[in-house]
């Protein structure tokens, strides 16, 4: 029986080549064309309506009143992370985290028939939010195509974030 050693840097190398352990990742990464979860978000996508920044503004810059329909209301949901939201958001933009928007979104929206823009930074989560209330019953849902993102670099205004949603960022 051989004694056990101490195996050197370089041996640990070769075992991973050898055994092609995959390298562990500590942050998300951007998926590829062809996943999986590429797939299963161009599916849901064709189940949800886009407005683009453009569209938005338009609707933000006019009275609800002459969105043709004076008994529902508009709601800008920001579904990213607190510290995003903590950097800057949309004008009347409200928070709630993807994570819990199921959750909290009747004490947010009350009227499932009322108008609801979701958006996120690039367009990704706003898609699969805007398809979870639907499945939930809203029924005037969209999602905001490009994000914040897409609005920003189109040169629209930002609003300020109302209070922090962090534990990290004082309250003001």
């Amino acid at each position: 029986m051989r004694p056990l050693t101490r195996a050197s840097p370089a041996m640990c190398l070769r075992a991973v080549a050898v055994h092609r352990i995959p390298a562990t990742r500590s942050f998300a990464t951007t998926t590829p064309r062809h996943s999986l979860f590429a797939s299963y978000l161009n599916t849901v996508r064709k189940n949800v309506k886009e407005i683009t920044p453009q569209q938005l503004n338009a609707k933000l810059a006019s009275a609800p009143q002459q969105d043709g329909n004076a008994h529902t209301a508009f709601h800008v949901l920001d579904v990213r992370e607190p510290q995003e939201w903590n950097k800057d958001c949309l004008p009347y933009a409200l928070y709630t985290g993807r994570g819990c928007l199921e959750r909290d979104i009747e004490g947010i929206v009350p009227d499932p028939y009322d108008n609801i823009v979701v958006y996120c930074a690039g367009g990704v989560r706003s898609i699969l939010a805007a398809d979870a209330l639907q499945k939930m019953g809203y029924k005037n849902v969209a999602s905001l195509s490009g994000g914040i993102s897409q609005w920003k670099q189109d040169g629209y205004p930002l609003g300020k974030a109302h209070q922090s949603f962090s534990p990290l960022v004082a309250y003001e």
